[in-house]
């Protein structure tokens, strides 16, 4: 069963008996998920390989997400960080709906076990809402992202974000989704 159908046949029934809502559309679920690899630091590093870059970091994001990712540009120059105007400074992708289920699947079952130095979600991958913010020093910890065509190795950063309306509902979210929760109240 994938997690798509365990959330809605099992999950979602017991999200609303367990914190006591009346209507279904009023339980907490998944809203969006942000992925995003930053390139800055890289191509202000190595100017002359800026195509290669952007080229292997959006080859590396579709292959985690299944989604052609955007390429972010700098809006304003800071001469403290070699950046220019218009210069990329990311790779980013927003998941919803289907896509997004199928991502936190991939992201509890393949990733996070293989993830170096991983020990479960604590107080600081939280923000006052409940959405996870999570940052990852590898990409080939997905098994689509291995490969002879990638010649740099990134890290990426995960943001995803509940409809809970506090912190609580979304943490319950969290954990009956399958995240390892280490949370000290």
């Amino acid at each position: 069963m994938s997690l798509r159908e365990k959330f809605y046949q099992e999950i979602l029934p017991q999200l609303k008996k367990e914190l006591n809502l009346k209507n279904d559309l009023r339980v907490p679920r998944p809203i969006k998920a942000i992925v995003q690899i930053g390139i800055g630091k890289m191509i202000a590093n190595h100017p002359e390989a800026k195509d290669k870059i952007i080229e292997d970091a959006s080859y590396v994001l579709s292959m985690m997400t299944g989604q052609k990712p955007k390429i972010v540009t700098a809006k304003k120059s800071v001469a403290g960080f070699k950046l220019r105007k218009g210069m990329p400074v990311a790779v980013l992708v927003t998941l919803r709906r289907k896509r997004l289920l199928d991502f936190i699947e991939r992201l509890l079952v393949y990733a996070l076990p293989r993830a170096k130095d991983f020990k479960g979600l604590t107080n600081d991958n939280f923000d006052s809402k409940g959405n996870i913010n999570l940052g990852l020093r590898e990409t080939n910890i997905f098994p689509e992202t291995i490969s002879d065509k990638i010649k740099y190795s990134f890290g990426f950063s995960v943001n995803l974000v509940g409809s809970g309306k506090t912190k609580e509902e979304n943490l319950k979210l969290w954990e009956k989704l399958g995240f390892p929760l280490k949370i000290k109240k």
